[in-house]
């Protein structure tokens, strides 16, 4: 049989459970407060990493395009060096041919056949270019063309480091009265 309370000890009782209630509520608003900090903070975070996601894939984005644009200059600029190299070699092959009466023989010779050899480099002509590549496009090193070229070039006393990078003062003048470009008398001699 159950036992009939007191009102004081009912009011007691009652406290007592609204208290362990109340005491409830507040641990429970206390743990909410902190899940709501730590979303918020969440949310940032992650506010923060798409925003460094976007950044980042503009920036690969950004980079790819400047590759392709530097491939772009390279091969334009490598279009045009070639061009100078065949005006050049034209020049080469003019000049040569109005040395044969100027030079001795044989150095007139040389200067024909490198003008000739020059000439093949530059139009292509088989096994003075590596082979084309899988995807059809041709692997362009030119330290390997030039060294190829260079390794069945025979001696001919013509120096192309020291015409790139000469040692001495160059004197334009006089080198193109050697060469028969300037009709003018040197002054000097």
């Amino acid at each position: 049989m159950a036992k009939k309370l007191t009102q004081k000890e009912t009011e007691k009782l009652i406290g007592g459970i609204r208290e362990a209630y109340e005491a409830k509520i507040r641990q429970l608003n206390y743990r909410i407060e902190n899940l709501n900090v730590e979303n918020r903070n969440l949310r940032a975070s992650l506010s923060e990493l798409k925003g460094r996601e976007n950044r980042v894939g503009k920036a690969i984005v950004d980079a790819e395009e400047k590759g392709e644009e530097i491939v772009r200059l390279y091969r334009m600029t490598a279009e045009a060096e070639l061009k100078t190299l065949r005006l050049f070699a034209e020049k080469w092959k003019k000049l040569a041919e109005s040395m044969l009466g100027v030079f001795p023989k044989e150095e007139a010779a040389r200067y024909a056949g490198f003008a000739d050899d020059l000439a093949a480099l530059l139009g292509r002509e088989e096994g003075h270019f590596p082979p084309l590549t899988d995807g059809g496009e041709e692997k362009f090193d030119p330290k390997a063309i030039i060294g190829k070229y260079m390794e069945d070039e025979e001696e001919t006393g013509f120096d192309l480091d020291e015409v790139l990078n000469p040692k001495g003062e160059l004197d334009l003048a006089k080198l193109c009265r050697g060469l028969g470009l300037m009709d003018d008398p040197d002054p000097e001699n």
